[in-house]
Protein backbone atom coordinates (compact mmCIF):
# COMPACT_ATOMS: atom_id res chain seq x y z
CA UNK A 1 0.00 0.00 0.00
CA UNK A 2 2.64 2.38 1.00
CA UNK A 3 4.15 2.01 -2.97
CA UNK A 4 1.00 2.76 -4.10
CA UNK A 5 0.71 5.72 -2.80
CA UNK A 6 3.46 6.93 -3.23
CA UNK A 7 4.45 5.94 -6.46
CA UNK A 8 5.03 9.81 -7.62
CA UNK A 9 7.05 10.89 -4.89
CA UNK A 10 8.48 7.74 -2.24
CA UNK A 11 8.26 9.08 1.44
CA UNK A 12 12.55 9.24 2.36
CA UNK A 13 13.62 10.32 5.81
CA UNK A 14 16.40 13.23 5.90
CA UNK A 15 19.67 11.57 6.04
CA UNK A 16 20.45 14.44 9.13
CA UNK A 17 17.39 12.62 11.33
CA UNK A 18 19.97 9.57 11.36
CA UNK A 19 22.64 11.73 12.83
CA UNK A 20 20.11 13.04 15.18
CA UNK A 21 19.41 9.89 16.78
CA UNK A 22 22.59 8.35 16.80
CA UNK A 23 23.56 10.89 19.18
CA UNK A 24 20.54 10.79 21.52
CA UNK A 25 21.28 7.11 21.60
CA UNK A 26 25.06 7.65 22.19
CA UNK A 27 24.21 10.04 25.09
CA UNK A 28 21.87 7.39 26.39
CA UNK A 29 24.40 4.95 25.96
CA UNK A 30 27.45 6.65 27.57
CA UNK A 31 25.32 7.90 30.46
CA UNK A 32 24.04 4.47 31.73
CA UNK A 33 27.38 3.19 31.37
CA UNK A 34 28.78 6.05 33.87
CA UNK A 35 25.76 5.62 36.13
CA UNK A 36 23.05 2.59 36.47
CA UNK A 37 20.34 4.90 37.25
CA UNK A 38 20.94 7.28 34.48
CA UNK A 39 17.35 7.85 32.89
CA UNK A 40 17.18 11.06 30.01
CA UNK A 41 13.26 10.72 30.29
CA UNK A 42 12.88 11.54 33.67
CA UNK A 43 16.01 14.20 32.88
CA UNK A 44 14.20 15.80 30.00
CA UNK A 45 10.76 15.68 31.47
CA UNK A 46 9.95 18.77 32.95
CA UNK A 47 11.32 20.46 29.50
CA UNK A 48 9.08 18.53 27.26
CA UNK A 49 6.00 19.29 29.93
CA UNK A 50 7.15 22.96 30.26
CA UNK A 51 6.94 22.74 25.97
CA UNK A 52 3.53 20.77 25.90
CA UNK A 53 2.01 23.76 28.38
CA UNK A 54 3.19 26.56 25.87
CA UNK A 55 1.64 24.54 22.92
CA UNK A 56 -1.34 26.94 22.60
CA UNK A 57 0.48 29.94 23.43
CA UNK A 58 0.09 29.90 27.94
CA UNK A 59 -0.45 27.42 30.17
CA UNK A 60 -3.97 28.95 30.86
CA UNK A 61 -5.06 28.44 27.35
CA UNK A 62 -3.14 24.82 27.03
CA UNK A 63 -5.34 23.71 30.30
CA UNK A 64 -8.46 25.12 28.98
CA UNK A 65 -8.22 23.21 25.90
CA UNK A 66 -7.78 19.70 27.43
CA UNK A 67 -10.62 20.36 30.21
CA UNK A 68 -13.01 21.31 27.16
CA UNK A 69 -11.85 18.41 25.43
CA UNK A 70 -12.40 15.66 28.36
CA UNK A 71 -15.77 17.65 29.28
CA UNK A 72 -16.84 17.56 25.76
CA UNK A 73 -17.50 21.22 25.08
CA UNK A 74 -15.25 21.83 22.29
CA UNK A 75 -16.80 22.88 18.90
CA UNK A 76 -15.86 19.92 16.94
CA UNK A 77 -17.78 18.41 19.47
CA UNK A 78 -20.61 20.37 19.23
CA UNK A 79 -20.36 19.40 15.51
CA UNK A 80 -20.05 16.13 15.96
CA UNK A 81 -22.99 15.81 17.69
CA UNK A 82 -25.16 17.79 14.87
CA UNK A 83 -23.70 15.77 11.98
CA UNK A 84 -23.49 12.49 13.20
CA UNK A 85 -26.87 11.67 12.52
CA UNK A 86 -26.34 12.50 8.98
CA UNK A 87 -23.45 10.29 8.84
CA UNK A 88 -24.92 7.77 10.03
CA UNK A 89 -27.55 7.61 7.58
CA UNK A 90 -24.85 7.96 5.20
CA UNK A 91 -23.26 4.86 6.04
CA UNK A 92 -26.87 2.86 6.28
CA UNK A 93 -27.98 3.89 2.68
CA UNK A 94 -23.79 3.21 1.52
CA UNK A 95 -24.74 -0.31 3.37
CA UNK A 96 -28.34 -1.21 2.09
CA UNK A 97 -26.85 -0.13 -1.55
CA UNK A 98 -23.99 -3.08 -1.20
CA UNK A 99 -26.88 -5.35 0.13
CA UNK A 100 -28.74 -4.77 -2.98
CA UNK A 101 -25.97 -5.05 -5.43
CA UNK A 102 -26.08 -1.57 -6.70
CA UNK A 103 -22.20 -0.47 -5.18
CA UNK A 104 -19.62 -2.85 -5.72
CA UNK A 105 -16.86 -2.05 -4.12
CA UNK A 106 -13.05 -2.46 -5.73
CA UNK A 107 -9.99 -3.45 -3.70
CA UNK A 108 -6.64 -2.47 -4.78
CA UNK A 109 -3.75 -4.94 -3.97
CA UNK A 110 -0.60 -3.43 -4.28
CA UNK A 111 1.03 -6.08 -5.07
CA UNK A 112 -1.12 -7.22 -7.99
CA UNK A 113 -0.47 -3.67 -9.12
CA UNK A 114 3.24 -3.81 -9.48
CA UNK A 115 2.58 -7.53 -11.06
CA UNK A 116 0.56 -5.75 -13.79
CA UNK A 117 2.72 -2.87 -14.51
CA UNK A 118 6.00 -5.37 -14.60
CA UNK A 119 3.79 -7.80 -16.76
CA UNK A 120 2.79 -4.79 -19.38
CA UNK A 121 6.42 -3.76 -19.80
CA UNK A 122 7.30 -7.67 -20.71
CA UNK A 123 4.06 -7.94 -23.15
CA UNK A 124 4.96 -4.65 -24.91
CA UNK A 125 8.49 -6.16 -25.55
CA UNK A 126 7.22 -9.89 -26.94
CA UNK A 127 5.29 -7.23 -29.18
CA UNK A 128 8.23 -5.50 -30.33
CA UNK A 129 10.08 -8.40 -31.07
CA UNK A 130 7.36 -9.99 -32.94
CA UNK A 131 6.68 -7.24 -34.90
CA UNK A 132 10.17 -7.45 -35.58
CA UNK A 133 10.28 -11.08 -36.65
CA UNK A 134 6.99 -10.04 -38.94
CA UNK A 135 8.68 -7.01 -40.71
CA UNK A 136 11.75 -9.09 -41.09
CA UNK A 137 10.29 -12.33 -42.53
CA UNK A 138 8.16 -9.96 -45.10
CA UNK A 139 10.90 -8.13 -46.13
CA UNK A 140 13.14 -11.88 -46.90
CA UNK A 141 10.14 -12.96 -48.67
CA UNK A 142 10.16 -10.01 -50.75
CA UNK A 143 13.82 -9.97 -51.53
CA UNK A 144 13.24 -13.30 -52.85
CA UNK A 145 10.28 -13.86 -54.57
CA UNK A 146 9.26 -10.39 -55.50
CA UNK A 147 11.92 -9.46 -57.37
CA UNK A 148 9.86 -8.47 -60.64
CA UNK A 149 7.29 -6.68 -57.89
CA UNK A 150 6.59 -2.82 -58.67
CA UNK A 151 7.93 -0.87 -56.06
CA UNK A 152 9.70 -4.41 -54.23
CA UNK A 153 12.93 -2.76 -53.25
CA UNK A 154 11.42 0.53 -51.30
CA UNK A 155 9.23 -1.94 -49.93
CA UNK A 156 11.47 -3.98 -49.00
CA UNK A 157 13.42 -1.23 -47.52
CA UNK A 158 11.15 0.20 -45.05
CA UNK A 159 10.01 -3.00 -44.09
CA UNK A 160 13.59 -3.55 -42.79
CA UNK A 161 14.06 -0.42 -41.24
CA UNK A 162 10.73 -1.31 -39.24
CA UNK A 163 12.29 -4.77 -38.55
CA UNK A 164 15.47 -2.98 -37.32
CA UNK A 165 13.60 -0.39 -35.15
CA UNK A 166 11.29 -2.91 -33.44
CA UNK A 167 14.37 -5.42 -32.75
CA UNK A 168 16.26 -2.03 -31.00
CA UNK A 169 13.34 -1.84 -29.01
CA UNK A 170 13.72 -4.83 -27.80
CA UNK A 171 16.87 -4.70 -25.39
CA UNK A 172 15.84 -1.08 -24.67
CA UNK A 173 12.81 -1.94 -23.40
CA UNK A 174 14.63 -5.50 -21.01
CA UNK A 175 17.89 -3.83 -20.05
CA UNK A 176 16.74 -0.04 -19.35
CA UNK A 177 12.76 -0.17 -19.26
CA UNK A 178 12.89 -2.99 -17.18
CA UNK A 179 15.25 -2.71 -15.08
CA UNK A 180 14.90 0.55 -13.83
CA UNK A 181 11.12 -0.63 -12.69
CA UNK A 182 13.06 -3.46 -10.64
CA UNK A 183 15.43 -1.01 -9.32
CA UNK A 184 12.56 0.76 -8.01
CA UNK A 185 10.87 -1.64 -6.64
CA UNK A 186 13.79 -2.92 -4.74
CA UNK A 187 14.59 0.46 -3.73
CA UNK A 188 11.27 -0.12 -1.26
CA UNK A 189 12.02 -3.69 -0.60
CA UNK A 190 9.97 -5.12 -3.14
CA UNK A 191 11.72 -8.13 -5.27
CA UNK A 192 10.72 -8.93 -8.74
CA UNK A 193 9.26 -12.67 -9.44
Amino acid sequence: DFLSLNADSPFIFPPTWTFVLKAFFTLDGIGKTLDPKYDLTRLTQPYLKELLDLKDGNAFQTTLTRVLKRVGWRPVDFDMAITQPRRVAKIESIVTRLDKGELKPRVRAAEVERMIERNKLVQSNIFSAVLSCLFLNSAVTITTLGTNMVGAKPLTKSFFAAAVMFGLRVPYGFFVKLRKLDEYNERFGVAAK
